[in-house]
């Protein structure tokens, strides 16, 4: 079975990372990603992805896909449906329906949000979990009483909230991001770094790190955190699974779904005092937050595999 990867958009985005981390997991099971000659094209959108508004990018992906012939599979990510601006989650929500109406066959990463595509088209889109990247945990010097949060700094993602839970335990931990600022967002990583000064807490903002450099992060900090609440399917926590990390994560539709998949992996909170009492039993003992090695997850190259092969036998 030949496949083709479509992933418009800057390397560094994170659902450029989720397309890499498939095609090696598809290569593990037999299955061969290709530039030219595929049996079907498997292409990734966010609206994220492009330049401009939503619209936009529904747009240029009617484009592209006037251009494929053969069958095509979309994972669509960042879905809309529980942004605080009404008016752009309309939006938003007419521009994936036109992606959804693409006659592509139609994938999600999360229950939550199959309910979403349900609600924009009447109908459910297979779901397959993220998949989880192969990286090694690092064994390099820790930061015995730093906050880690993974990925980019943007709105919404919950550097603030974490800043403040350092200020209000008495050690005043570090808070480390590990990532750089997203585009457009300076400006946002300049404000907690103020924020930061002004409550007596060290902040630090990686900037972009290489998979080595990520790994060795994401090993090192005392306390992972995923704070954003209202993430669709985060690829920030499955980093932090990747190296056997159990991070404490911000309790939202995602993270509920994921704490039933496996309950072991992650520590829940819902308030504030429940984000102080887990990061206090971090800080004390490191045991809180580390598992033996990398979380049991699903085949989720091998499931690919078999929608891959559902869609072909269809189009015979």
């Amino acid at each position: 079975m030949r496949v083709r990867m479509h992933c418009p958009g800057p390397e560094g985005h994170g659902v450029a990372r989720h397309a890499r981390c498939l095609s090696t997991l598809l290569l593990e099971r037999g299955v061969r990603v290709v530039e030219s000659g595929a049996d079907l094209v498997h292409v990734q959108f966010s609206d994220s992805l492009y330049d401009g508004a939503a619209a936009t990018a529904a747009s240029a992906f009617e484009g592209w896909a006037a251009g494929v012939a053969g069958p095509v599979v979309v994972t669509v990510h960042d879905l809309p449906g529980d942004d605080p601006d009404p008016g752009r989650d309309a939006r938003r929500g007419a521009a994936y329906r036109r992606v959804l109406d693409s006659g592509a066959r139609v994938v999600v990463s999360a229950g939550h949000e199959a309910e979403k595509v349900l609600a924009l088209t009447g109908e459910k889109p297979d779901v397959i979990p993220l998949p989880l990247p192969h990286r090694a945990a690092h064994a390099g010097q820790r930061r015995r009483t730093a906050l880690g949060v993974a990925g980019f700094v943007y709105p919404g993602k919950g550097h603030e909230e974490v800043i403040r839970a350092a200020a209000r335990h008495p050690w005043r931990p570090e808070v480390v991001a590990l990532g750089a600022a997203s585009a457009g967002h300076a400006g946002l990583a300049a404000g907690l770094a103020a924020v930061a000064e002004e409550l007596g807490v060290r902040f630090t903002v990686t900037g972009t790190l290489d998979d080595p450099g990520m790994a060795a992060g994401l090993s090192a900090v005392a306390v992972p955190v995923a704070p954003a609440r209202r993430v669709s399917a985060s690829g920030s926590v499955m980093s932090w699974l990747s190296v056997g990390r159990r991070p404490l994560v911000a309790a939202g539709a995602y993270s509920r779904e994921l704490a039933a998949m496996a309950p072991s992996a992650v520590h829940l909170y819902e308030t504030d005092q429940d984000l102080d009492d887990l990061v206090d039993r971090a800080l004390r003992d490191e045991a809180v937050t580390r598992a033996a090695g990398p979380a049991r997850w699903f085949d989720v190259g091998g499931m690919h595999r078999d929608l891959y092969a559902s869609v072909l036998e269809a189009s015979c």
